[in-house]
């Protein structure tokens, strides 16, 4: 009979304990689960805050946005697209700020093939100076900085051109797509540069002129007027375009042949030069 009990009680002692601990159990089984399941995550990391901070007696706010995209993106050497997963990372260093602060911009791009691939390090990373950015419908990154706008290939995140006023698009023959874009000198630039006049596609350069004056002062003079200047496109014929820059000391005229700009054939006012640049992607 004693035995008997002591069976019975040592079975309402093993429920007890099941009672009592399965719920801890099941709460580290699902913890342990959550935690394999968010494991291939980790590499995409990130998340938007806002903070502030005491900086010489006055308030300072940081605000990080994180954005994540999927594109399909014309891939350079490959016949079909790709599909990309794309981290934006837009950092406002102070929004209190009431001047044109500059923050700091940074894109991560994954290919989507497999679930490996957002495992591995990304196929590229842009990082720029920017106060704003954007992922556009053309596959490109476009950069908002000071007052120029710096755009950016998807394809293989090389820079691409920098613009000062909206791009002028238009189509070649075989349903090819062309912009041309212009935007003023550099810092590192001759002291005769006015403008950076760029013909290229939506993922590489074709061609980069630059237009100078013989007199320096007349240069620095021209490039006030480069934010105010948009380049045209017209139509001459059925197969032949011109780009028009409507200088204040007069039109630039450029022919399109054989998909560039042909300088030997363009119009240029007097004390005005084109100058060839050899194209060139980086990053910035």
């Amino acid at each position: 009979m004693r035995l008997t009990w002591t069976f019975v009680a040592g079975l309402f002692f093993a429920g007890f304990v099941l009672l009592t601990t399965s719920p801890i159990l099941a709460i580290g089984v699902g913890i342990g689960l959550w935690a394999k399941r968010t494991e291939m995550f980790n590499v995409l990391g990130g998340e938007s805050l806002f903070g502030l901070r005491g900086v010489d007696g006055q308030m300072q706010g940081r605000m990080v946005n994180v954005n994540f995209h999927t594109a399909l993106v014309p891939m350079p050497g490959e016949p079909r697209p790709r599909r990309l997963l794309l981290r934006l990372d837009v950092i406002n260093v102070d929004v209190f700020s009431t001047s044109r602060a500059e923050g700091l911009i940074r894109l991560d791009a994954w290919p989507l093939e497999t679930p490996e691939d957002v495992k591995r390090p990304p196929l590229y990373t842009i990082v720029a100076a920017g106060r704003a950015a954007s992922i556009e419908d053309d596959t490109t990154l476009v950069i908002e900085r000071q007052t120029k706008r710096s755009v950016y290939s998807l394809g293989d995140g090389n820079w691409l051109y920098d613009t000062d006023s909206p791009v002028a698009h238009f189509t070649l023959e075989g349903d090819r797509k062309r912009l041309v874009a212009l935007s003023g000198m550099e810092d590192d630039m001759p002291a005769n540069t006015v403008a950076i006049l760029t013909y290229a596609t939506t993922q590489s350069v074709i061609k980069r002129v630059m237009v100078t004056a013989q007199d320096p002062t007349r240069a620095r003079l021209l490039r006030s007027s480069v934010p105010l200047i948009r380049p045209l496109v017209r139509l001459e014929n059925a197969t032949q375009r011109t780009v028009d820059l409507p200088l204040t000391a007069g039109i630039v005229r450029i022919p399109v042949t054989d998909d560039t700009l042909d300088l030997a054939k363009a119009q240029v006012p007097m004390g005005l030069n084109l100058v060839p640049l050899s194209p060139w992607n980086g990053r910035r």
